[in-house]
């Protein structure tokens, strides 16, 4: 009766909204907003011109009708069969090394049944095709060895001919070509632009739209440092390019713990409502991507949980030089809640979210505003040696607070760090990182860390890859204790070092219909708004597979465990176990349907909140209708 009573306090206590806080939240999400507006509005308006008048113009789609190859010891030839003449790009991606061309309003002829072709060739391993929903074929010559390539037009028929030779230096180059247009070559591709896997795109990292009040990242750094997280995609997934996307999605859920009470469980249904705009936009120096998104959510019975949850999300990389390059993120999560149904009309491929925030902690039904953002800078020193800095700020503001002390606090962390990355092979890759963080905690309680990290990556083959990072960590925490003692009240300082160990690894199975991702770490990290710093273990598996009749499955499963670095009087610990099963389902070329169930169990222990410990189901249903994409241009 007595934790009755004082949960009914601590909520009473959190409804008087804070003016201050509240303020420095729309601030905050207005400037990102108008950031964004002022680096796409002069993106959007030739294009759009140029897209109105495409559409106005009979385009005759050029079909591309065989691939024939020959070779010799250090010399290959491809040469590729067309109906007729077409525009068309050229491009270099290393790590694994392969030359793609992009033909511009082209398709596979349906004789051609094979799309992807194995090569007993010293140069060229395989061949793989693909047409993206804007009718632009892409083929993709996957290399066994950096090579010396040349692209030409033949006509009387029209074809193509990619002459690939051996370097005598080892580095891949590209010679002049007669007409179309070269892209990643001979530039060195800078380290945000390389993909994670191989597939028909270079631009194969995607959002996995599993929702969630927080960024689906991992926090911490991982081997290459930059606190992405690959999506759920199917080898030779080609996402589109240079589009403007608008979409709406509607939905309906039950959630059986609305308030995250366990010991007065309040069952309710939500409707969901909501539209998103996603735009992307890769040019020869800027690459640009955009996603925003507002949900309303109205529950039938309770009132209070009911909001509008805004998602807002920018990723913007600029090359300057063949050798140096810039990359700025940011993301705003305006939510209330654990649970967010999967969204199918997901961020646009490629955008990332730079939170370095602990996503392994969950918080009771709470208004939250969630603020991350991240400035790399990449300096390619040699062909196989790149350096890079970064620099990163991420907040956790709890719009709605009270006084006791036992409520949330908010968090802010500050990272920065220096990578070096060396490339053994075009499929092996080592570096090293130096990572600082400054994890603060409410007013009182303050936590430096200093990190060592060794890294290695690896493609295995061509559907597995496998990284991991390791080294020491060094923590220092200050903070202020105060406890009564009758009518006095007493404030203690408190500093306690320690040593830690982290560890983690990210092994990725990707094939035509199947991915499999299992992942495994332990580091120091931010405690999510319940306590400072904490020394967070988790592991997690996710699994998407291609059902019949266009179905799509995805299951995933996690566990973790929080210890906060302090000890004594302001020790905690927390627990969380977390499952999941979703069937989408695409119903036309513009509208998915999917049906969801979510699990999450989390336990806390010593001076932890009363209210962190709750167990929540959520069973979710949602269609999404995907509008007709604006074509930017090539």
């Amino acid at each position: 009766m007595k934790d009755r009573s004082l949960q009914i306090e601590n909520r009473k206590a959190a409804k008087p909204l804070s003016a201050a806080a509240a303020r420095a939240a729309r601030r905050q999400f207005v400037l990102l907003w108008a950031i964004a507006t002022w680096l796409i509005l002069p993106l959007l308006e030739a294009p759009l011109r140029a897209s109105d008048s495409s559409r106005s113009s009979n385009v005759t789609t050029v079909q591309v009708l065989g691939v024939r190859s020959s070779s010799e010891a250090d010399y290959s030839r491809v040469i590729i069969d067309l109906s007729a003449d077409v525009r068309y790009t050229v491009g270099h991606q290393s790590n694994p090394e392969r030359v793609y061309l992009d033909l511009s309003q082209a398709e596979i002829s349906p004789r051609l049944a094979n799309r992807r072709i194995a090569l007993k060739d010293a140069l060229v391993e395989q061949i793989r095709m693909a047409t993206d929903q804007g009718s632009v074929t892409r083929i993709v010559l996957d290399l066994r060895t950096p090579v010396r390539f040349r692209v030409s037009k033949l006509v009387d028929p029209e074809r193509m001919l990619v002459e690939l030779s051996r370097p005598p230096d080892g580095v891949a180059s590209v010679e002049p070509t007669p007409g179309g247009t070269v892209r990643g070559a001979p530039r060195q591709i800078p380290r945000s632009e390389r993909p994670s896997s191989t597939s028909a795109s270079p631009q194969d990292t995607q959002s996995s739209g599993t929702g969630g009040s927080r960024a689906a990242t991992t926090p911490g750094p991982h081997t290459y440092g930059d606190a992405e997280k690959v999506g759920l995609n199917y080898a030779g997934t080609s996402p589109p390019r240079n589009v403007l996307l608008l979409g709406l999605s509607a939905g309906s859920s039950y959630d059986d713990n609305v308030f995250g009470n366990n010991l007065h469980r309040v069952g309710d249904v939500d409707f969901l409502f909501g539209p998103s705009l996603s735009l992307h936009r890769d040019g020869r120096l800027l690459r640009l991507a955009l996603s925003y998104q507002p949900y309303f959510r109205i529950y039938r019975r309770a009132s209070e949980p009911n909001a509008v949850d805004q998602t807002l999300g920018l990723d913007a990389a600029y090359q300057t030089t063949s050798r140096i390059s810039f990359r700025a993120r940011g993301t705003a999560y305006y939510t209330t809640g654990l649970f967010q149904p999967g969204q199918n009309g997901e961020f646009v491929p490629g955008l990332s979210s730079p939170s370095s925030l602990n996503n392994i902690l969950y918080t009771p039904t709470v208004r939250q505003l969630t603020w991350s953002s991240r400035i790399d800078a990449s300096y390619q020193a040699r062909v196989h040696d790149s350096v890079s800095l970064f620099v990163g700020d991420s907040r956790l503001d709890f719009i709605q607070q009270g006084s006791n002390l036992r409520n949330l606090q908010n968090m802010e962390e500050r990272q920065a760090g220096l990578l070096y990355e060396h490339r053994l092979s075009p499929h092996t890759t080592v570096g090293t990182n130096y990572l600082f963080e400054d994890i603060r905690f409410g007013l009182d309680s303050r936590t430096l860390v200093h990190s060592a990290f060794l890294s290695y990556a690896q493609q295995v083959s061509r559907s597995l890859t496998l990284s991991v990072f390791g080294g020491p960590q060094y923590s220092r925490l200050h903070e202020v204790v105060i406890f009564s003692v009758g009518p006095f009240r007493f404030q203690v300082p408190i500093f306690q070092v320690g040593w830690n160990w982290a560890i983690g690894a990210t092994l990725a199975k990707r094939l035509d219909k199947t991915v499999l991702e299992l992942t495994a770490q332990r580091q120091v990290s931010n405690g999510g708004g319940f306590t400072g710093a904490v020394v967070g273990f988790s592991v997690g598996a996710s699994v998407r597979r291609q059902l019949p009749g266009r179905w799509d499955a995805i299951w995933s499963g996690g566990y973790a465990k929080n210890s906060s670095v302090a000890s004594g009087f302001s020790a905690s610990e927390f627990q969380s176990e977390t499952a999941g099963l979703g069937l989408e389902r695409s119903l036309t070329e513009r509208l998915s349907f999917r049906l969801g169930y979510d699990f999450l169990r989390q336990r806390a222990t010593g001076q932890s909140p009363l209210f962190a410990s709750f167990d929540r189901d959520l069973w979710s249903a949602q269609l999404s209708y995907r509008f007709h994409q604006i074509g930017l241009g090539r």
